[in-house]
Order: structure tokens, then sequence, then C-alpha cells
């Protein structure tokens, strides 16, 4: 499935389950999108240093949109999302020492920050 694109954030796949995800590089960036996406804004403060926010988007679609400053706090965003997603399905996140959860979290942080890393200087793919 083409990844969509989006003026203030970047999607991952939540694949096998349903919803998008995108994720916002800068809290502009993310209030941006946030009206973008659910029609309504969402102010934050200085002092927040991640946001998570989930509903239906304004396509219908259920959709999630986070922001994160630093790696830690991705991790911590990208939890709720993958938390609400089992929830969603009925899942309990312990289930088999928690692996389904672990796996999925992992790969959406790799993912993650993999599209937040700068372009290399010579990388024209970008």
């Amino acid at each position: 499935m083409p990844k969509r694109e989006h003026p203030n954030a970047f999607e991952l796949q939540l694949r096998p389950y349903h919803g998008r995800l995108w994720v916002a590089r800068t809290i502009n960036g993310y209030q941006k999108a946030h009206e973008m996406i659910f029609a309504h804004p969402d102010v934050l403060t200085c002092t927040q240093a991640g946001r998570f926010s989930g509903g239906e988007g304004n396509d219908g679609l259920w959709t999630y949109l986070i922001w994160a400053d630093e790696p830690h706090t991705l991790a911590h965003e990208l939890s709720h999302v993958v938390l609400h997603i089992f929830e969603r399905c009925g899942m309990d996140p312990r289930e088999s020492n928690g692996e389904p959860f672990c796996y999925m979290l992992s790969q959406l942080l790799m993912e993650a920050l993999e599209q937040m890393k700068p372009p290399e200087k010579n990388d024209r793919t970008r």
C-alpha cells in the first residue's frame, strides 16, 4: 500500500491492523496536522515533550497522530498507539509475554526513527 503524503507529518503502516498512524516531526507540525486530520485544534503547552491523539479522521478512518521530541518520548507515544490498537482488537498486550506488543512497538519505532533522520548530503533519493 503506498504511503500517503501529508505536509506536516509522515505515515507509518499499522499492518496487520486497521487504521493509520501519522507522526509529526515538530510541535507546530503536530498542531497543523491535528487541525487538518481531526478538524479541530489540539493546543499543546510549551512543557510537553510529546503527544498522542486518536479518533475518527476527517476521512472517516480511525487515525492516530503523535509527536515526540526525543526517542524515549517517541517510544512512549507509540506505546499509546499500540496499546489502543490492541484494546480495539480485544487483545491483551501481555499475551505471549507481550511479544506481539513488543514486536509492533519495535517495528514502528525503527520505521519512525528512520523517517526522522536528516537526509545525508549526498543522498538524492529523499
